[in-house]
């Protein structure tokens, strides 16, 4: 590969900078220096163009002294140049340990969350890494190993919220030549000669030889990449297309109807796609796939924050039922409204009765005698077992058999509650109160209960 002359990486910087829109000339960014010569080199580069900048490093103490040297190194550096420094010592080890994944994963969470927490302290417009193109060509090799989509081939962002990479336009041989040609000192990572992790293995053994069968690799990458990210874009907008068309949001949660779903091209893919913001995990598609073409009804599914529930027509996510569904115990009548799920609150009200009065036919809406309700009420998650007698309806019936009768999907099940009284059941929220709280001609005062989606006015006056 030519050499760049003098200057030219200087020029390269500031062009792709302004190509790409990563920061105005006045913005100060927080770059995140390791020691390491790519790092290094964006400093002074960052110097030489006159920006506005700080630095920052982290100390995970993972290689004794030689950690300590890096920082005490990074510290000079930002005292040479004349410019902020943060510093932090992070126990990635132990975080690691305490949750299960590895070191490598640990360290990079934790240090990323430092920077944003040290961006938002002090103003810094933009959090600048050092990755280039060969750090673009081993994120892409790790990925293709691993399994990937069109997403892990586009290999590291240009800009990912406010991280920016503002040398991803140069390759190592370029970065290590400016360093020498201005005497630019910097640290090695005696971690980097070690084939112990994957991407040194790649790096050591893989790329070398791509690079003997294709000596402008990185050059053709970057093409390569500008095309995948070109096809990304254009499967994302038929994917958000196609949401849009089929996602109905219900106060239960959202419902995507499994026969349009089907009739989607490659609708396997648009649904692993739609998942993916719910958290769900390419290690549980297949299960899920399975459930939609074979008729799983009934069948669940859970990520860290939500559940997908195959119901008979639908696919329905919902935030995962948690302990904020136990039960709600109500001494008295509620001055205000009383929430009782993420969507819904109820709101009580005392009236005289009259024989004017007329029973709203609204299911959201309930009128008892309120000489028959014994305080306090209960309000919880109706359970098996439960009994209680529909209004208008001969004999008792379990709450289960009634939501069947009336069609009710999984979700509907799972999220239906019960107000009771006395361990009776004074209503089925939302569906029928219980016969032995009907108003009758011997009724003086009705209890009217209304509930309501959050923000929603009275039913009198929708």
């Amino acid at each position: 590969m030519a050499l760049l002359q003098n200057g030219a990486l200087e020029r390269r910087f500031l062009s792709f900078i302004n190509t790409q829109q990563l920061f105005d000339q006045t913005d100060c960014i927080l770059l995140t220096i390791s020691g390491g010569l790519d790092s290094v080199v964006m400093a002074e580069l960052f110097r030489s163009a006159g920006l506005r900048y700080g630095m920052a490093h982290v100390n995970f103490q993972l290689r004794a002294t030689e950690s300590d040297g890096d920082e005490i190194f990074v510290q000079k550096l930002a005292e040479q140049h004349g410019v902020r420094f943060h510093t932090i010592r992070l126990a990635a080890k132990q975080e690691a340990e305490a949750r299960g994944i590895s070191t490598q994963m640990a360290a990079r969470q934790l240090r990323y969350a430092w920077f944003e927490q040290v961006a938002d302290e002090f103003g810094y417009a933009g959090i600048a890494t050092a990755h280039h193109q060969d750090d673009v060509l081993e994120t892409i090799l790790l990925n293709l190993v691993r399994g990937t989509g069109l997403t892990g081939l586009k290999g590291v962002p240009v800009r990912q919220g406010r991280i920016i990479r503002p040398l991803w336009f140069a390759d190592r041989a370029q970065i290590e030549t400016y360093a020498q040609d201005r005497g630019i000192s910097w640290r090695e990572d005696s971690s980097n000669s070690s084939d112990k992790y994957h991407r040194n293995r790649l790096r050591h053994q893989v790329v070398p030889v791509l690079k003997q069968i294709n000596p402008n690799l990185l050059e053709t990458l970057q093409t390569t990449v500008a095309r995948l990210r070109s096809a990304d874009g254009l499967v994302d907008a038929l994917v958000r297309r196609s949401w849009h068309l089929l996602a109905e949001f219900r106060p239960e949660g959202i419902f995507l109807s499994i026969g349009q779903l089907l009739l989607l091209d490659e609708w396997e893919y648009q649904l692993s796609e739609w998942l993916k913001p719910y958290g769900f995990q390419y290690a549980q598609l297949e299960d899920i796939l399975r459930a939609v073409r074979l008729d799983g009804f009934g069948q669940q599914f859970y990520s860290t924050t939500h559940q997908l529930i195959r119901d008979r027509d639908f696919l329905i996510i919902q935030i995962k039922q948690t302990a904020s569904a136990q039960a709600l115990v109500l001494e008295a009548m509620p001055a205000d409204s009383l929430s009782i799920s993420e969507q819904y609150e109820l709101y009580f009200e005392f009236i005289p009765y009259s024989d004017g009065f007329q029973i709203p036919a609204d299911a959201n809406i309930a009128c008892l005698d309120a000489t028959r309700i014994q305080w306090p009420l209960t309000i919880r998650v109706w359970q098996n077992g439960d009994r209680f007698r529909p209004l208008g309806v001969k004999g008792n019936q379990t709450v289960g058999n009634f939501l069947t009768n009336r069609k009710a999907t999984v979700a509907e099940r799972q999220a239906a509650q019960v107000l009771v009284s006395d361990d009776r059941i004074a209503w089925l929220i939302g569906y029928r109160p219980d016969d032995h709280f009907r108003i009758t001609d011997q009724t003086q005062t009705i209890l009217k209960i209304e509930r309501r989606l959050r923000g929603q006015p009275p039913a009198e006056n929708r």
